[in-house]
C-alpha cells in the first residue's frame, strides 16, 4: 500500500501584478502630481491677490485724484473760508499748483516750485500747445488744507481754459463760452468769469493715475431798478464840491407866486445854501456877504472847519441828512441838437414855450436871448452868457437850463457855467458836472446847482432864491443796474489721461 507525502516548508503563490517596485513609482508620481496642484493653487491664489491689490490701489488712486479736484473745487469758490481760498488769476500766465508734500508748508516757494516742476510735464509752457515756454511769476503752489493727517492724494494743476492764445470765459448772461472778458448789459460792464481746468495726479503706493476736469463758475446775472428823485432846485445855491459867496453878495428868498420880490412884502430868509462835501472851507462866506437862510455841509462833516464865515449867515450852520442824488439829466426822446447858440454883438433870439437842445451857448457883448414862455434848454457844452445875456420877462420856473451830457458823445458834456454883466438873470440852472460862476453887479432870481457855485461881485444887487422853484424841477432817473455773482463751480467734464 503506497503511503501519500505531506510536503513540508513554505508555499510559494506566484504573483500575477508586474514587476517588483511599480507601486512605488505610481505613488511617487501620485504624490508628484498633488504637489505641482497644490503648487498652482498657491501661485494662482497669489496672482489673485496681487492683481486684487493693485486694483485696489488703482481704483483708490483714482479716487485720491478725485478727492484733490473737489479740493480744488472747494478752495476756488468765493464762499471758501479765507485761509483756504485760492484767488482766481486775471492774466494768462496764471496757475495754482496744490501739494501734499509733508513738508510743504515748511518750504519756500522756489522749493516747491521745483518739485512741481518735477512731477508735471507741462510746467513753464504756455497752454494750449505746450511747445513755447511762458514766465513762472504768476504760478503759486499752496498746501493741501487736509493736512498731514488726510489724503495723500498727491498733486494737481489749476488754470484758465483757453482756445488758442485766448481765455475761455463764460457768457453770464447765455451761458456759453466766449472769449471776451467783458459785455456791455444794461449800459453798463459786465465782467464774464474764467473757466478753470484741474488736472489731478493721484497716487497709492506705486500706482499713479491722473484726470483732468473742467470746472465752470456758477453764476447768476440780477438786473434791478435804482430809481432816483432829483429835487435839483430846493436851495437857492447847491455846490456838489464847494460853494463860495464873496464881495456883497447877499441871498434871500421870495415867492413868484405872490408877485415880484418886494423887499417889504414879498421877501424871505429860505437863501440856503449846501454843499456834499465835508472837508475845511467847503462853504465860504466872505466879510461883506450875507447868507439870509441855512448853511449846510455833507454828512459828517464838521460844521465849525466846514462852515469859514467872517460874513453872516443869519439861519442854521449844520450837516445834511444825506447827500444830493445828482445824475445828469436825460434829454427828452424827439428833442434834437441845434447846435451851438452864440449871440454877439446887439445879436437877439427868442425862444418860444417848448424844450431845446444846444450843443453850448455864448452870449457876448450886448447879444440877447430872449424866453417866451415856459422854456427848458439842454446844454451839453459850455454856458457863457453876459450883460443881459437872457432875458426871461416871466418868473424863474418858465426857465430852466440843464447842462448835461450829449447821448450821442460822452465827451461832450456842460463844465462850465458863466454868468457875468450887470445885468438880470431870471431863471434856474441844473449842471452838477460844472462849475457854476456868477460875477458882476446884476441880481439873480431863482436857483442854481452845479459841482461848485461861487458868486463874487462888488455891487451886486442880491441872489433871491424863488421858493416856487422847490418841486418844480424834480425828475426821476430810472437807472438799470446788473450785478453777477459767482457761488462757486461745478464739474462740466471729467475724463482720466495718460501722465
Amino acid at each position: 500500500m503506497l503511503r501519500q507525502r505531506r510536503q513540508t516548508g513554505p508555499v510559494v503563490v506566484k504573483s500575477s501584478v508586474g514587476p517588483p517596485g511599480i507601486a512605488l513609482v505610481l505613488a511617487i508620481l501620485l504624490v508628484g502630481l498633488l504637489l505641482v496642484m497644490g503648487l498652482t493653487m498657491i501661485n494662482l491664489a497669489s496672482s489673485d491677490h496681487k492683481v486684487a491689490s493693485n486694483e485696489s490701489k488703482s481704483i483708490q488712486a483714482l479716487y485720491n485724484a478725485d478727492a484733490g479736484s473737489e479740493e480744488a473745487k472747494m478752495r476756488l469758490s468765493p464762499t471758501a473760508p479765507a485761509a483756504m481760498k485760492i484767488p482766481v488769476g486775471t492774466v494768462a500766465d496764471w496757475r495754482a499748483y496744490i501739494s501734499t508734500d509733508p513738508d510743504c508748508a515748511a518750504s519756500s516757494q522756489a522749493t516747491l516750485k521745483s518739485r512741481i516742476a518735477a512731477l508735471d510735464p507741462t510746467y513753464a509752457l504756455a497752454p494750449s500747445g505746450y511747445t513755447s515756454a511762458e514766465a513762472t511769476t504768476n504760478y503759486t503752489v499752496y498746501c493741501t488744507v487736509q493736512g498731514t493727517g488726510g489724503i495723500q492724494w498727491g498733486w494737481l494743476r489749476i488754470q484758465h481754459k483757453f482756445s488758442g492764445s485766448s481765455i475761455v470765459y463764460l457768457d453770464v448772461v447765455t451761458g456759453s463760452e466766449t472769449t471776451a472778458a467783458s459785455q456791455a448789459v444794461s449800459g453798463q460792464t459786465v465782467y464774464n468769469q474764467p473757466v478753470q481746468v484741474v488736472t489731478s495726479e493721484g497716487i497709492q503706493a506705486t500706482v499713479r493715475r491722473m484726470i483732468s476736469m473742467e470746472l465752470r463758475p456758477i453764476v447768476a446775472t440780477t438786473t434791478a431798478t435804482k430809481t432816483v428823485v432829483t429835487d435839483p432846485f430846493s436851495n437857492a445855491a447847491h455846490g456838489k464840491d464847494s460853494v463860495s459867496i464873496q464881495g456883497n453878495v447877499a441871498t434871500d428868498s421870495y415867492d413868484s407866486r405872490k408877485g415880484a420880490y418886494d423887499a417889504s412884502k414879498n421877501k424871505g430868509s429860505e437863501g440856503d445854501v449846501s454843499t456834499d462835501a465835508t472837508g475845511p472851507g467847503v462853504i465860504s462866506v466872505g466879510s461883506n456877504a450875507t447868507i439870509n437862510g441855512d448853511a449846510y455841509i455833507g454828512p459828517g462833516g464838521n460844521v465849525s472847519s466846514g462852515i469859514q464865515s467872517s460874513g453872516t449867515i443869519t439861519g442854521t450852520l449844520g450837516t445834511e441828512g444825506s447827500t444830493w442824488d445828482m445824475p445828469l439829466s436825460l434829454i427828452p426822446t424827439g428833442v434834437t441838437n441845434s447846435g451851438a447858440l452864440s449871440l454877439a454883438g446887439k445879436s437877439t433870439r427868442t425862444l418860444t414855450e417848448g424844450t431845446y437842445w444846444f450843443s453850448s451857448i455864448s452870449i457876448t457883448g450886448n447879444g440877447q436871448l430872449n424866453i417866451v414862455g415856459n422854456v427848458k434848454i439842454y446844454v451839453t457844452g459850455s454856458i457863457d452868457a453876459g450883460g443881459n445875456g437872457f432875458v426871461n420877462v416871466n418868473t424863474p420856473p418858465s426857465l430852466l437850463i440843464y447842462g448835461t451830457v450829449d447821448p450821442t458823445n460822452p465827451a461832450n458834456k456842460c463844465t462850465s457855467v458863466s454868468i457875468h454883466g450887470n445885468g438880470v438873470f431870471s431863471g434856474a440852472v441844473y449842471a452838477p458836472a460844472a462849475n457854476i460862476d456868477v460875477v458882476g453887479n446884476g441880481e439873480v432870481y431863482g436857483a442854481l446847482t452845479g459841482k461848485t457855485a461861487k458868486f463874487t461881485g462888488s455891487g451886486m444887487g442880491g441872489f433871491h432864491y424863488d421858493e416856487a422853484l422847490g418841486k418844480i424841477g424834480e425828475f426821476v432817473t430810472e437807472t438799470p443796474t446788473t450785478t453777477v455773482s459767482n457761488s462757486g463751480y461745478s464739474r462740466f467734464s471729467w475724463r482720466e489721461i495718460p501722465f
